[in-house]
């Protein structure tokens, strides 16, 4: 079953009956990814930051509040995304986190497999290296008017050990197509061989 951190972000809407669902759940994926989107905002922001000092649509605030709510932390499943957003800035020398944008690029929506922005950043990016963030646990490209977040293998291993801190079941992958050579696969050992103490509910 899916857990939506967006539950957790609008007090608005209904909560999932979390008592009922953590006794009879023996798991629960949580979908930590697809926050922000290049089709819904006019600025660019990462679609899935582990943390973010400016707002609550986050993974860490979505874990500690299925938690709080009384979910097990020992069935929550993680979801690592191995897609990306790009949008188009309005401005290309405004680049920061929030900075004015106009849409997607290249896609209708907007998303970008991991394969495919390592491509694009071969290719294109002409020298152009992606940068790690620390501060969300994101990895950003930029070249003229094309901003790209994506989670590359640094971003993969921190959410892991996320995953292991907070005492958690597991992962799950969305999607495995979309890696490249498994470089997400094989970035931390236990997304391939798991252990006793971490169980990986992974899509292989």
């Amino acid at each position: 079953m899916a857990g939506y951190c967006q539950k957790v972000f609008d007090v608005s809407l209904p909560i999932d009956p979390i008592d009922s669902m953590s006794r009879s759940l023996d798991w629960l994926n949580i979908i930590a990814y697809d926050y922000h989107l290049p089709t819904k905002e006019r600025y660019i922001y990462p679609h899935a930051p582990l943390f973010d000092p400016k707002s609550q649509n986050n993974t860490d605030f979505c874990i500690i509040g299925y938690i709080t709510r009384g979910f097990p932390a020992n069935k929550l499943v993680l979801g690592l995304p191995f897609h990306g957003y790009e949008w188009k800035l309005e401005n290309v020398n405004e680049n920061s986190v929030g900075s004015p944008a106009d849409g997607p690029v290249f896609t209708a929506d907007g998303s970008i497999g991991y394969k495919i922005v390592k491509s694009y950043i071969r290719e294109i990016g002409y020298g152009t290296t992606s940068v790690y963030n620390s501060t969300y646990v994101v990895d950003f490209f930029i070249k003229g008017s094309t901003w790209i977040n994506f989670d590359g293998p640094e971003v993969i291993r921190r959410k892991v050990a996320y995953a292991q801190e907070k005492g958690l079941l597991g992962y799950n992958v969305f999607q495995v197509a979309n890696d490249a050579d498994w470089v997400l696969s094989r970035a931390e050992p236990h997304l391939i061989y798991g252990s006793n103490k971490f169980d990986s509910h992974g899509s292989k």
